[in-house]
């Protein structure tokens, strides 16, 4: 990476978020949280990256993100109401955080985040 990539990243937070999608949720799921998720992502300037996959059977998804601090990450959890969704159609199995994340992530360790460091 050049001295400018790394230069603007600085800040920046990422987390990649997996869960198991509950039997016959996939549908519900899409239109109920990911259409308003995305919605809200977009109208974010801090947002950089969000992207929703899931995989070839249909069975689990995983969501993309990347801010541009560790305050406008944790500031998605008061803003997309999304996430107080995720439980009705969804079984986490896993995220990983990565980037400047500081202590205002802290929080997602007790729901089993696991934060990355650079090599």
């Amino acid at each position: 990476m050049s001295s400018k990539a790394q230069e603007e990243d600085v800040g920046q937070v990422s987390w990649s978020w997996e869960a198991d999608v509950k039997e016959g949720k996939l549908a519900s799921f899409k239109n109920d949280v990911v259409v308003p998720w995305n919605i809200v992502a977009a109208a974010d300037a801090d947002t950089l990256i969000n992207r929703w996959v899931v995989d070839e059977s249909l069975s689990a998804v995983k969501v993309y993100q990347q801010f541009t601090s560790a305050q406008a990450a944790f500031a998605q959890f008061a803003v997309n109401e999304g996430w107080g969704k995720l439980d009705d159609y969804l079984e986490p199995t896993a995220m990983y955080v990565c980037g400047d994340y500081g202590k205002d992530l802290d929080f997602l360790r007790e729901h089993g985040a696991i934060f990355m460091l650079d090599l």
